[in-house]
């Protein structure tokens, strides 16, 4: 359905209200990710149980280092998701020591330690730019291919925006689709690596480059001064 048919339609930010929806939709969207199902072993009893742990213990750490959320809600209902994170975040989680024993307990030892490394490669790989990372987003997928996925970055790109001491935004997929819909957004990939099978891809916007035009621009300026 087009953003204009849906008026209700509005630009949130993430708050305890909200927080278990946001959980859940973030979880629907990546139980079927190929990163994730490779990360923490779809193919072993408990991977639900595992991604679960990995999506709370991934906004408990987002929500104490203070870092940006962006949401679109339709009236009371969250439909896409987006964590934002500081570009030493993956550092912080790499070492961040409460991460680390919530990590291990809900899953596991040799999951969290594959991740951690996978963290410390992402850092590298961006390491002289001082940027933000999107670290987790998810759009439900009743509400994909209508122009919200660009309404939530667009949503992204303002908020990162206000902080005047950063020159980009960054994204890491393996995701055929993801990568060609930030590619189509001015996203250029700036590095690449192997991880198990799969090719990572590290994306980057550079400050100043202007989102391409929203399918229906109107429609979301009026959803984001609601």
């Amino acid at each position: 359905m087009p953003l204009s048919e849906l008026p209700n339609v509005r630009i949130v930010k993430i708050t305890q209200e909200n927080l278990s929806q946001a959980q859940s939709l973030l979880c629907d969207a990546y139980r079927d990710n190929e990163f994730t199902r490779y990360m923490f072993n779809a193919d072993k009893n408990g991977y639900e149980q595992r991604l679960r742990g990995f999506i709370h213990e991934e906004l408990l750490l987002h929500f104490s280092l203070s870092n940006i959320s962006v949401a679109i809600a339709l009236d009371n209902r969250l439909i896409g998701v987006a964590m934002v994170s500081r570009a030493d975040l993956p550092l912080s989680m790499a070492t961040n020591w409460r991460w680390r024993m919530g990590m291990y307990s809900v899953v596991g030892v040799i999951y969290t330690e594959r991740l951690r490394s996978y963290y410390k490669t992402v850092q590298e790989s961006l390491k002289d730019k001082k940027h933000y990372w999107i670290s987790l987003m998810g759009l439900h997928h009743d509400f994909q291919h209508h122009g919200y996925g660009h309404m939530l970055i667009e949503a992204v790109h303002n908020e990162c925006e206000k902080e005047t001491n950063y020159c980009g935004i960054s994204i890491d997929s393996v995701d055929s689709q993801y990568k060609h819909f930030f590619k189509s957004l001015g996203y250029e990939k700036e590095a690449q690596f192997e991880i198990g099978h799969l090719t990572m891809d590290v994306l980057f916007h550079a400050r100043g480059n202007k989102l391409p035009p929203s399918p229906d621009r109107e429609a979301i300026k009026t959803a984001e001064s609601a």
